[in-house]
């Protein structure tokens, strides 16, 4: 998807629209604030996706415990990327509701502008907190399982759930029903804005003696 500008639009605002766009829009110090939020929160998914995946493969209380430095760079690479998305979003739809404040309110001055933009940001937050808490969970999850069946090597099958979709290619995925467990991790979840899918893997289970051995997040 490209990118949505928004300094375009700011350019030809009234001075009024360009001093609040500039009050509330978000900068550089809202990047790394979102991006280290994003990165704890994919941090314990992608943990609790590898103990749920340990307990999979028949060693229940096996906890993940991610300090491999270079899943960990990964996550925190996606997360920057996001953070900068989730901004740069923000902003464009910041001028959005500005233009239509002023197209309701011809005369509106920065109070009026204020008090419309609190609601505006509460009604947006209700929606687009669960959009971002949805996708950072589930790639986390799909990266976690993915690394998981790599390190450990072992097999079986995965199926897509909810069996639900809308899409045509998560429909596509949950028609086949059970897959190997290498092709639903090389193809991994989000598909699509509030793609709610993830796999439900069924490896071949390991003796106990063997969980001991099993990587759980570590270099």
């Amino acid at each position: 998807m490209a990118k949505r500008l928004w300094q375009p639009i700011v350019e030809g605002f009234a001075d009024v629209q360009k001093l609040v766009h500039l009050a509330a829009r978000m900068d550089t110090y809202d990047v790394d604030r979102i991006r280290g939020e994003l990165l704890r929160g994919r941090r314990r998914y992608y943990e609790a996706e590898l103990t749920n995946q340990a307990a999979q493969l028949g060693c229940p209380g096996r906890t993940g415990r991610l300090t491999n430095t270079e899943r960990i760079a990964i996550l925190n690479d996606l997360s920057q990327i996001d953070a900068i998305s989730i901004v740069n979003t923000y902003n464009y739809d910041l001028a959005i509701a500005i233009q239509h404040i002023r197209s309701e309110v011809p005369t509106a001055n920065r109070h009026v502008y204020a008090y419309r933009l609190r609601d505006w940001q509460a009604k947006r937050a209700a929606w687009k907190d669960k959009q971002i808490q949805l996708y950072t969970e589930n790639t986390a999850r799909s990266m976690a399982q993915h690394d998981f069946y790599l390190f450990n090597n072992n097999i079986g099958t995965a199926e897509l759930v909810p069996k639900t979709a809308v899409c045509p290619v998560c429909a596509g995925l949950v028609a086949r029903d059970e897959v190997p467990i290498r092709v639903a991790t090389n193809n991994p979840p989000p598909f699509h804005p509030n793609c709610p899918h993830l796999w439900s893997t069924n490896p071949n289970k390991v003796p106990s003696s063997e969980c001991a051995n099993l990587w759980r997040g570590g270099q």
